[in-house]
């Protein structure tokens, strides 16, 4: 009993350290989008993403929550798709497919430079990312998803309305951080209990037949298993090392961090975005078979070189 409560202690005390790095992101970033908001910039913003964004066949508002995901990260575009949801009467299939590209395409800087220093080139990360984001989207919209998906979403958080005074804004906003540690706390706890069960490891004698036909072998495959369950900061740093000791071939070095890049933090992340109503099968492992796709044709055509690490 002692051991349970000083092990939930411990996360609790990681879930307010991640939601303080969280928070420092994400509020620049919802007070930018506020004051845009007000100062009636939102409306010509979306006009401009409106041509991208009718291809997956989202709102052109719905951009603002796509580059704000990019530049800052997941919880930051999360953040603000929370406070468009009601106002722009977004369907569930429309939740899922920007909680998708979401997923393939955020927190650029930091990811793409975790990337880097495993010796992928952001030249081939970058475009990636955003393509195949953009390419899900299309591919979600064409397939007929998001018109067989019309029912209104259930939001388990409240998101933070741009229009009101500020007192209100203010009082929503502190409520969408509580909830928000509340998540990352549950979240942290899922990761730990499928730890000690040993999930980790089931991951990786089920998933490494289709991982050699995206390149990546049994030396990657359990960094890449490390990555797609707990996120690419821990499988990147892995890679890193590993690639700077020589104990990854080159060619799987690539593989691994492109298949990460896209597919990574598969419990936590999924989590996230369900909160906000998007399918879940979708997300996670419609994710997890789609980035695989795209590291198995990246395989193909990427030629056989060593990444300068």
């Amino acid at each position: 009993m002692r051991k349970a409560l000083k092990t939930l202690g411990s996360l609790a005390s990681d879930a307010l350290s991640t939601g303080w790095v969280l928070f420092r992101v994400m509020l620049p970033a919802l007070l930018l989008v506020r004051i845009v908001s007000l100062l009636g910039i939102l409306s010509p913003l979306g006009a401009l993403m409106a041509p991208v964004m009718a291809l997956a066949g989202l709102p052109g508002e719905t951009g603002i929550v796509w580059i704000t995901g990019m530049l800052t990260n997941l919880y930051g575009g999360l953040a603000i798709l929370a406070g468009m949801i009601v106002p722009l009467r977004l369907t569930v299939g429309q939740v899922t497919t920007l909680g998708m590209m979401l997923l393939l395409a955020h927190s650029m800087p930091v990811e793409t430079t975790v990337a880097a220093r495993s010796g992928v080139s952001p030249l081939l990360v970058i475009p990636l990312r955003v393509v195949s984001a953009l390419a899900a989207g299309v591919i979600l919209r064409a397939s007929g998803f998001v018109r067989a998906f019309r029912q209104p979403p259930t939001v388990l958080w409240k998101g933070v309305p741009q229009a009101g005074g500020w007192g209100g804004w203010l009082l929503d906003l502190a409520e969408s951080m509580g909830t928000i540690l509340v998540v990352i706390f549950l979240v942290l706890l899922a990761l730990e209990i499928l730890e000690r069960l040993g999930f980790t490891g089931f991951l990786r004698k089920v998933l490494r037949p289709a991982f050699e036909l995206a390149g990546i072998g049994p030396e990657a495959a359990t960094v890449t298993v490390v990555g797609l369950v707990l996120g690419i900061s821990y499988g990147g740093g892995l890679v890193i090392k590993a690639a700077s000791r020589g104990d990854i071939p080159a060619g799987q070095v690539t593989s691994a961090v492109c298949f990460m890049s896209l597919c990574h933090g598969v419990v936590e992340d999924t989590a996230l975005v369900a909160t906000l109503g998007a399918w879940t099968p979708m997300i996670s492992l419609g994710r997890v078979l789609f980035a695989w796709g795209v590291t198995v044709l990246v395989f193909a055509l990427t030629p056989r070189k060593t990444p300068k690490t």
